[in-house]
């Protein structure tokens, strides 16, 4: 039996490489091709509006707390609005999205059109809370977008297009690369854990690491999932293959562990650091998770790379300038509530902007 890779190439049952897609070129090629690129393309859609929609649903949230502050409300009423679970409504669907993304995109195109939120919401913010639009933010704004025009233009293209196999996963997890990075990682999170109990416990850089370095595997279990669900709509059944439901375990432990370390990072340092800080840590991981994992990077020239990953540092600037405010302008304690709420996490997959979502909750403080 042959198995396909997302990279297109065929190995026998042995592992050996038999070429690209089972054979040399043949006249299927450039329909080949297309499907691949086709199926990319929809998912960076999806993520970008998938991120949309957490936007929307974020600056509808914070309009639903202005609105009950300014009616003399206060924080207790808020879960009776229904602007407030409009936004919940639209949160869902925006992380709907970005797990489907994860079916037909590489997990590094996915992860760096994250800034879609953070370039979304600072438009939001000017054209409807009426926010004041300031340099940083034009700045900002036009580096996220040719970085990301960068990104899509020069990421890998072979996806699969039908999704994933159990089979395959399979095969990914025995190749020795990931088990050096699972080691690697699991002894640098320990040695952090380690560290932070020590010597710095209110150290920014030190927490988002732990969360960011957990939420690799986050990614990476979400793109196996949403992979094996999409093979399952195409008529190649995945429900029996114990990896799935492995998986959606390591999903959801992971979650809630990365949400449960940017609580504490959100909890004790200002979003302006934490915000950029965690988007640049966490889009890192989930990269280098894709590319050892999935090896999204096979096939890509070097040219490629490098023009893809100064997409990526274009936009890790863009959101440096449009986050970086100051504490005054960015103060959420002034917008919603001076309590925070240190909710447990979905079992989904979650956006850096979902997770800071789930911090802002205003919750009655104990007397």
């Amino acid at each position: 039996m042959d198995l396909v890779t997302m990279s297109g190439e065929a190995f026998d049952d042995n592992h050996t490489v038999l070429g690209a897609h089972g054979g040399g070129i043949g006249p299927t090629e450039n329909t080949f091709w297309h499907k691949h690129v086709s199926s990319v393309m929809l998912g960076a859609g999806l993520a970008v509006g998938g991120n949309l929609l957490i936007s929307v649903a974020l600056n509808t949230q914070r309009y639903a707390h202005l609105q009950l502050e300014a009616s003399g409300g206060g924080e207790k009423h808020y879960l009776k609005s229904w602007i407030w679970w409009a936004g919940i409504l639209l949160m869902c669907l925006g992380e709907l999205g970005n797990f489907a993304a994860y079916s037909f995109a590489p997990a590094s195109l996915v992860a760096p059109l994250g800034m879609t939120t953070v370039l979304a919401n600072a438009t939001i913010a000017v054209v409807w809370l009426k926010e004041k639009l300031k340099p940083d933010d034009i700045l900002g704004a036009s580096l996220a977008i040719v970085g990301a025009f960068l990104i899509i233009n020069f990421c890998s293209k072979d996806e699969a297009a039908d999704g994933a196999s159990g089979k395959l996963l399979i095969h990914y997890l025995k190749q020795p690369a990931l088990l050096t990075y699972l080691a690697i990682e699991v002894i640098a999170v320990a040695f952090l854990l380690y560290f932070r109990e020590k010597k710095c416990q209110d150290n920014v850089v030190v927490v988002l690491l732990i969360s960011s370095l957990i939420g690799s595997w986050t990614v990476i279990s979400a793109k196996a999932v949403a992979g094996l669900l999409r093979a399952t709509f195409h008529g190649d059944s995945q429900l029996g293959q114990p990896l799935l439901y492995f998986m959606i375990v390591v999903l959801a432990v992971t979650a809630v562990l990365q949400v449960k370390f940017l609580n504490q990072a959100m909890k004790e340092n200002p979003a302006t650091v934490v915000v950029p800080t965690n988007f640049v840590f966490f889009t890192l991981s989930a990269i280098i998770g894709g590319v050892v994992f999935y090896q999204e990077f096979y096939g890509l020239q070097m040219l490629a790379i490098v023009m893809f990953s100064f997409g990526c540092v274009l936009c890790f600037g863009g959101v440096f300038f449009i986050t970086g405010r100051t504490k005054e302008d960015f103060d959420v304690g002034k917008m919603m509530s001076p309590v925070y709420i240190l909710a447990p996490s979905s079992p989904l997959y979650l956006t850096n902007q979902t997770q800071r979502f789930i911090l802002l909750q205003p919750h009655r403080q104990k007397r």
